[in-house]
């Protein structure tokens, strides 16, 4: 994390450009935009290891909101897979136990949220590259980079869903800043262990 928040980063408009997130992130509908922003962030050079890192420009305002409407589709299939697993494991807590404990789905969704962002990040990285939906959930190459990437990105995965439990209305704070932050986490990561998981890759096809 101490290369993410401030280090890396060589943007004089940074604040700026986090600002107008924020802002727009508060709107519905024309949050779409914030969204389409963050997808873009996603698609930032991940392997440079000099002249810092730019946050994109707000540009090309029609093709951000539809970028937008993609990571929200993500976005969407990740809340949704999380609360199923939450209503599953508390009715496996109540069968399990013979009705003596009960616990909440809402108390254990946080729990699924923050195990299953990992997994999300690189599914949307895996659909990025080729941008189809037939290709994103490769198995093996979800598994291959959760390998090196899963137990790391836990803990800004924790802040990212600490941060929506605890801002409520303030929401587009929690949303576009806790959500770049790990966008940025999950990106050094990859510049991190680059070379570690290309080869392991293709050493495992070959």
């Amino acid at each position: 994390m101490k290369n993410v928040l401030f280090p890396r980063f060589s943007d004089g408009r940074l604040w700026l450009k986090v600002s107008i997130g924020v802002l727009i992130m508060f709107l519905p509908v024309i949050n779409l935009f914030a969204f389409g922003y963050l997808y873009r962030f996603m698609l930032a050079p991940r392997y440079a290891t000099d002249g810092g890192v730019q946050l994109p420009e707000w540009s090309e305002w029609s093709r951000m909101f539809l970028e937008g409407l993609r990571l929200v589709v993500f976005v969407a299939s990740y809340a949704v897979a999380s609360f199923v697993l939450a209503v599953a494991s508390e009715w496996l807590v109540l069968v399990g136990s013979f009705g003596m404990f009960h616990m909440g789905w809402s108390m254990l969704m946080p729990l699924f949220l923050t195990l299953l962002l990992p997994i999300f990040f690189v599914t949307v990285m895996q659909y990025q590259r080729t941008e189809q939906f037939s290709n994103f959930l490769s198995g093996h190459g979800t598994l291959h980079y959760l390998r090196y990437l899963w137990w790391p990105m836990i803990w800004p995965s924790l802040a990212f869903v600490g941060l929506q439990c605890v801002c409520g209305v303030l929401y587009g704070i929690a949303w576009f800043v806790g959500f770049g932050v790990a966008i940025a986490s999950f990106n050094e990561l990859l510049r991190h262990y680059g070379d570690r998981i290309d080869d392991g890759f293709h050493g495992a096809l070959h």
